[in-house]
C-alpha cells in the first residue's frame, strides 16, 4: 500500500499517535527537525523528557504526602520567599509562557474549565487586593493563603504540559505510588503506636491513640483519590489476575481512609458511591457485583473478629469507627452532647455575620472574620490559638473571603467539572482511563459533601491535589470531546 494511503491505528486512550518518520532526504530537512532545531534546548528537554510530570509529582511530595514540615523546606528569596513548591508551580507556569513566546506555532490549549476556574480565582484574589488596599487584612496572611490558594493554577500545568499518552501514564502511575506509600506509612504509623511518630497530622493536633486513633497526614487527600479511583478501576477494566494485586491496593488505602477518623469524608464516600454504581452498565456493573462478592470475605472475617475478640486494637478501631460514624445521623449530635458539632454552629453564626457585612467579594484570603471568642480559640503552653481566620465550612468560608460572587464561580466552576466527567466518562475508549475520570469527578463530588465540615477548598494539601485531577480529567477528555 501506498505510504499516503496507509492508516495510522489510533492511540487507545484517544491519545494521538507519533507522527510517522520521513526517509532523510540530501539536502532537505524535515520541517519537525527545523522547528526542534530553533526550539531553545532547555524547552526541548523539558519536553523529551519527565519533565512535567516530575514538577508535578514533586508538588504532591511536598504538599499531599507524610507530611513535611512547610517551615523547613527549601526557599528561594526572590523578593517573596518562594518554597520548593511554589518554585516548581511558578516555574511550570512560566515555562508555559516561554513556549508559547519562543516555540513556532505553538498555542496554549484551552478547555471547557478554564473561564470558570480563572473566574474562581480571579474573583478571590480581588477581592483579597480590595481587602490589602483597606487595610482589612495584614499583608502575611493574605500572601500566606494566597500562596496556598494558587496552587489551583496547577490544572493549567496539566492541561498545557501532558499532552502525550506516556506523560499522562508516568504522572498517574505517580499518583497511585505516592497515595500507596503513604497509605503504607499510616498503617506502619498504626502498628508502630504511639512509642514513634514519623508521621505529621494534617491539622494542628498531633496524631492521636488511645482511645480514639487518628492517623492523617497531608496525603490522606492522595488516599482518599486514590481509594475512589482505585475502585472505578476494578469496575472498569476487564479482569486478569494481575488486578488482585489492585484489589490488595484498594483494601490497604481502605484501612489507611479510616484511620484519618474523618467522619465527614467517610460520609461524603458512602453518599457518593450508590451514585457510581447507578452510572456503571453491562459489563462494569457484572464486575462490580463480582467485586462486592469478593469484599464479604474479609468483611465477614473483621466483624467476627469484633465480636469474639473485642479487646483487639484492631476491633477497638473497628468499634470507634462505627461508633464515630453512627453520630452522624444521631439525633444527639444536634441537641448539644456532640461538641465538634456545637463548635461548627458557633464558627457558622459567626460567618453568616460576616457574610452579610461583606456580601459581594467578601474579606479576602487570609482575613480574619469574627473576635476571638475563648469557645472557639483557647491557650495553652504553646501560645495562644488564634483560629479568626478558619471556618471548616468550605462552602461559608468561600462566601467570607469572596463573597457571594466568588462562590457563584465556585458553583459555575463544579457544574462545569461534574457534568463533563459525569457525562463523559462513558467516552472514553481507553478503560483505564475512562475509570480514572469517573473516579475522579466522584472524587470531587465526595468533596463537594465533604466541605460542608471541612475547609478543604483553602487548604494546603488539598489545593494542589483539586487541580491536578481537574487537570487531568480535561487532559483525557479532550481527545475524546473537543472542547
Amino acid at each position: 500500500m501506498p505510504p499516503a494511503h496507509r492508516r495510522v491505528r489510533p492511540s487507545p486512550a484517544g491519545f494521538p499517535p507519533a507522527a510517522p518518520v520521513r526517509a532523510a532526504t540530501p539536502g532537505v530537512i524535515a520541517k519537525p527537525a527545523r522547528a526542534a532545531a530553533r526550539r531553545p534546548a532547555l524547552i526541548t528537554a523539558f519536553t523529551r523528557g519527565h519533565g512535567a510530570e516530575l514538577t508535578l509529582l514533586g508538588i504532591l511530595i511536598a504538599k499531599a504526602s507524610i507530611g513535611f514540615d512547610e517551615g523547613r523546606l527549601p526557599v528561594l528569596p526572590l523578593g517573596i520567599n518562594l518554597e520548593l513548591p511554589d518554585a516548581l508551580l511558578v516555574g511550570a507556569l512560566v515555562y508555559i509562557g516561554l513556549r508559547w513566546a519562543l516555540t513556532p506555532k505553538a498555542r496554549l490549549i484551552r478547555t471547557p474549565v478554564d473561564v470558570p476556574l480563572l473566574a474562581f480565582t480571579g474573583v478571590t484574589l480581588f477581592a483579597t487586593l480590595v481587602a490589602i488596599v483597606r487595610s482589612a487584612v495584614s499583608i502575611y496572611d493574605a500572601i500566606d493563603a494566597t500562596r496556598t490558594f494558587s496552587y489551583y493554577l496547577s490544572f493549567f500545568a496539566v492541561t498545557n504540559l501532558i499532552t502525550e499518552r506516556r506523560q499522562l501514564e508516568f504522572l498517574l502511575k505517580g499518583i497511585f505510588v505516592i497515595a500507596t506509600l503513604v497509605a503504607l506509612a499510616m498503617v506502619g504509623q498504626y502498628v508502630v503506636g504511639d512509642a514513634v511518630h514519623f508521621l505529621q497530622s494534617s491539622a494542628t493536633d498531633d496524631i492521636t491513640f488511645g482511645a480514639t486513633v487518628r492517623i492523617d497526614p497531608p496525603g490522606f487527600s492522595l488516599v482518599l483519590v486514590g481509594l475512589v479511583t482505585t475502585g472505578c478501576m476494578l469496575i472498569c477494566e476487564k479482569f486478569r489476575p494481575a488486578m488482585l494485586l489492585r484489589f490488595l491496593q484498594c483494601g490497604l488505602l481502605g484501612m489507611a481512609f479510616v484511620l484519618t477518623y474523618f467522619r465527614s469524608y467517610w460520609t461524603a464516600v458512602i453518599l457518593v458511591l450508590p451514585l457510581g454504581a447507578y452510572l456503571v452498565r453491562g459489563e462494569d456493573r457484572r464486575r462490580m457485583t463480582g467485586w462486592l462478592s469478593l469484599v464479604l470475605v474479609p468483611t465477614t472475617l473483621l466483624v467476627l473478629i469484633v465480636v469474639t475478640v473485642p479487646d483487639l486494637p484492631l476491633s477497638r478501631l473497628l468499634k470507634g469507627s462505627w461508633d464515630r460514624l453512627s453520630t452522624v445521623g444521631s439525633s444527639g449530635t444536634f441537641t448539644g452532647s456532640d461538641p465538634n458539632y456545637d463548635y461548627r454552629r458557633i464558627e457558622n453564626d459567626y460567618a453568616v455575620a460576616a457574610i452579610r457585612e461583606h456580601p459581594i467579594l467578601g474579606r479576602g484570603l487570609g482575613a480574619s472574620f469574627r473576635p476571638l471568642d475563648p469557645r472557639l480559640d483557647w491557650r495553652d503552653e504553646k501560645g495562644l490559638h488564634d483560629l479568626t481566620n478558619h471556618l471548616h465550612n468550605a462552602h461559608l468560608g468561600v462566601m467570607v473571603q469572596s463573597g457571594v460572587l466568588g462562590y457563584a464561580c465556585l458553583v459555575w466552576l463544579s457544574v462545569v467539572v461534574l457534568r463533563r466527567g459525569l457525562s463523559g466518562w462513558r467516552t472514553v475508549p481507553n478503560d483505564r482511563l475512562r475509570a480514572v475520570v469517573l473516579g475522579f469527578a466522584l472524587v470531587y463530588l465526595t468533596l463537594l459533601i465533604a466541605a460542608g465540615a471541612n475547609s478543604l477548598f483553602v487548604l494546603s494539601y488539598w489545593t494542589p491535589v483539586i487541580g491536578i485531577i481537574l487537570g487531568v480529567n480535561e487532559a483525557i477528555l479532550r481527545k475524546v470531546r473537543p472542547a
